[in-house]
């Protein structure tokens, strides 16, 4: 068994740079998954893990077009709040290289954008195939237990999100046969 706490660092840039206020490209990710050891070079794992990636505010002007009937704008602009979630659910394969783990991995994510807009919330959900691949150096090992710093970059290309994590793995073993 296994868990990595990350921070993350997501690319791209905010729909509409010009009239964002605030933009948090920092998150963070939480993982657990199952492994096994096997004696051979490569070992089978399956994880799932949720990254909060983004959130930002943006300032929309009201309209500039006017109903005839009335004279008003067709909508009054206000602040939008944004937040760009991912869920992550991934098996791949591990091998160990003295101290270094490589990590690959092929699964799916569910990635979730909600927007809050004059007290209405509205949320987008996509579920795009995901890839991650990744590198960790063990800094401290026990009999049955291990601590790794791990650097990962994990894309989404079908929602067009990838980010890089940058954390701590932790990894036990529940069951010895």
């Amino acid at each position: 068994m296994f868990g990595a706490l990350a921070l993350t660092v997501v690319h791209g840039e905010p729909a509409n740079p010009a009239l964002t206020n605030s933009f948090r490209r920092v998150g963070a990710y939480g993982e657990g998954g199952v492994a096994y050891r096997s004696k051979y070079f490569l070992d089978p794992f399956i994880s799932v893990g949720y990254a909060t990636l983004a959130t930002g505010d943006t300032t929309l002007p009201d309209s500039e077009l006017i109903r005839p009937e009335t004279g008003e704008p067709w909508y009054a602009g206000g602040t939008v709040h944004q937040h760009l979630g991912t869920w992550l659910i991934s098996p791949g394969v591990t091998a160990d290289i003295w101290r270094f783990r490589l990590r690959f991995g092929i699964g799916l994510a569910i990635v979730k954008e909600s927007n809050r807009f004059h007290g209405e919330n509205n949320t987008a959900t996509q579920l795009p195939l995901a890839w991650q691949v990744g590198v960790a150096y063990n800094f401290y090992q026990v009999p049955r237990f291990r601590l790794d710093g791990d650097v990962r970059f994990i894309q989404a290309k079908g929602a067009d999100v990838g980010f890089w994590t940058f954390g701590v793995t932790a990894r036990g073993d529940a069951i010895t046969f």
